[in-house]
């Protein structure tokens, strides 16, 4: 009942087509986002401050659309923990890497939330509740990192930084933004970007999950270097998407399956 009172009837069914899973799987991840990502605060404080009511709709539906999102980046993990188990396991490290986003976000992602929240302030909402509910999309890809960092003995901090370098380097952290934030009609395209946004997170983390964790920085850089000149051209064609109006889900993929065979060499 909560889940669909807060997400609505749409998010679960979306995130059950997207992620090829049951509806007892999507409650899971509800329950585990909503403690992770302190909801139930963020919930109570959207429903108490004072503000006009199309403010406050449109800040309990971007407060949505992130918590689905970070579901579904919860639904990849594979793990076949009870939600109480994976809350104790990750919420410490997804709270270490929340305490210092300000720091391990990347330019462009910092660039398209900050919109958002402006967006939202602009709209009427309470600044200090625009921040919390931009922060939601601002911890995209912290549950990923935190998980692979408990797998892998590294320390979080250290492999999320390395996330970002990486991200930036290759032009994704603008493709991953770009990618959640379509919203397309057709549901075929929509389950297409939604997807991809995920994808983005899962090449990159699974090149890094190669690398050594003791230099695991400095292994980045190193790559960055000896593979300098074919970066150089995978940079071109996201700067070129970059470009055009109003990039889609086929160029967006077109990106996506560029930047696996680049970080697969």
């Amino acid at each position: 009942n909560r889940m669909v009172n807060r997400l609505g009837v749409i998010h679960p069914q979306e995130l059950m087509e997207e992620e090829g899973c049951s509806l007892a799987d999507v409650a899971a991840a509800f329950v585990a986002v909503e403690d992770i990502a302190d909801m139930r605060r963020l919930w109570a404080e959207l429903d108490a401050a004072p503000m006009g009511e199309d403010a406050r709709l449109n800040l309990f539906h971007q407060a949505g659309t992130g918590m689905a999102s970070l579901m579904s980046e919860y639904l990849r993990l594979q793990s076949r923990e009870t939600p109480s188990q994976a809350i104790a396991r990750l919420k410490p490290s997804v709270s270490e890497v929340a305490a210092k986003v300000k720091e391990l976000i990347s330019g462009a992602a910092d660039v398209q939330w900050s919109r958002l929240e402006k967006g939202l302030v602009e709209s009427g909402a309470p600044a200090a509740l625009a921040a919390d509910v931009a922060r939601l999309y601002k911890l995209d890809g912290a549950l990923s990192v935190a998980h692979l960092a408990q797998q892998q003995g590294d320390d979080v901090t250290v492999l999320a930084r390395a996330f970002t370098t990486m991200s930036e380097a290759l032009g994704l952290d603008w493709a991953q933004s770009a990618a959640a934030q379509m919203s397309p009609a057709d549901p075929w395209e929509r389950l297409l970007v939604n997807g991809l946004a995920r994808d983005f997170q899962q090449i990159l983390l699974g090149f890094l999950s190669k690398l050594p964790a003791e230099q695991l920085q400095q292994s980045v850089h190193s790559w960055l270097g000896d593979n300098a000149a074919r970066v150089a051209i995978f940079r071109a064609t996201v700067e070129k998407a970059q470009r055009l109006p109003s990039p889609n889900g086929a160029i967006l993929s077109h990106i996506a399956g560029q930047a696996r065979g680049l970080l697969a060499r």
